[in-house]
């Protein structure tokens, strides 16, 4: 197969996953080799995250350097290279488009174009509807390296049972980096999304409660502080691991081990979420996520990042 595709994978795990889940159906429909840069954008000086597709059993190759861009010079070729590609009829890069508000939706016209022999993929592709005729697949791609050590984790056994409900909750959305500490809108904002999503996990536990048998729930997010008990309409297991567990482990993958392992889950829009519930196999599970509504200051970029199955929560 001497036709390629080169993914460049950015940001964090649950990016990384739709930009790889994305680039393998769009390799297996256009027939070509899929290839991963794992390095050029994690280099930049703007990108603070790091690669994570080396917890999964993924069968694509890393790509060798010729075939990234790194360091100044590559930047440069990069940038050279996209503008004359413009004015090519056999096109090297298919960037994900985005409207001025910098949204953006399953583009099938990457479908109907004409490529050269290397084909660079850059965007988030962040819906199901680029692979989903590959879900078996890419369900064997995303299978956990160190699933054998997760199991052994105390809350493992209790997530399996038929009655476990996942949920996460991302606080700090606005106001994360180091210039935004100090912003006082910006943690507003923060505080102001949080409490939202409380609202909405909070009538998400009635809609599971309507549903299940004593439902349990379990909480997972990136800060546990003022998350108290009473904030919500039912008992919350916080999932907790202390420095032992996390020891030589990415947390990452831990984390979205355990989460594909609830039978039930309550989304927020989050991609790292939205992973935990697709690679479920629960029988019967139930997934609920927010209504495009539902947040007043939080707008998703993707208009087909929801699995039309999943059970809108208003």
């Amino acid at each position: 197969m001497s036709k390629k595709t080169i993914i460049r994978l950015s940001n964090e795990l649950g990016n990384q996953l739709f930009m790889y889940a994305s680039a393998y159906g769009i390799s297996k429909k256009l027939n070509r080799m899929l290839l991963i840069d794992d390095e050029s954008a994690f280099k930049s000086k703007k990108n603070i995250s790091k690669y994570g597709l080396h917890n999964f059993n993924i069968s694509s190759n890393i790509a060798s350097d010729k075939y990234k861009f790194l360091g100044i010079s590559g930047y440069l070729r990069r940038k050279f290279l996209k503008k004359i590609d413009k004015i090519s009829y056999n096109k090297s890069f298919f960037i994900e488009i985005k409207n001025k508000n910098k949204f953006t939706k399953y583009n099938y016209e990457i479908f109907e174009k004409k490529f050269s022999e290397l084909l660079f993929l850059e965007g988030y592709f962040e819906t199901q509807k680029y692979f989903i005729d590959q879900k078996n697949n890419i369900k064997k791609e995303f299978e956990f390296k160190d699933k054998n050590k997760y199991i052994s984790i105390p809350y493992y056994n209790q997530i399996k049972k038929e009655n476990s409900v996942s949920i996460c909750l991302r606080q700090n959305r606005f106001s994360e980096g180091k210039g935004n500490i100090n912003n006082y809108e910006k943690n507003l904002k923060s505080k102001n999304f949080s409490l939202e999503q409380i609202k909405y996990i909070n009538k998400s536990i009635e809609y599971f409660k309507s549903k299940l048998n004593s439902p349990v729930f379990f909480l997972w997010s990136n800060d546990f502080n003022n998350l108290d008990d009473s904030l919500f309409n039912e008992k919350i297991i916080k999932v907790i691991h202390n420095d032992t567990v996390t020891l030589n482990t990415d947390k990452r993958a831990l984390d979205l081990f355990l989460l594909s392992q609830s039978n039930n889950h309550i989304v927020i829009p989050s991609s790292f979420n939205w992973w935990g519930a697709w690679l479920s196999d629960g029988l019967n599970k139930i997934i609920v996520r927010p209504s495009d509504t539902f947040f007043s200051e939080f707008k998703l970029n993707n208009k087909d990042f929801w699995p039309t199955d999943w059970i809108e929560i208003s």
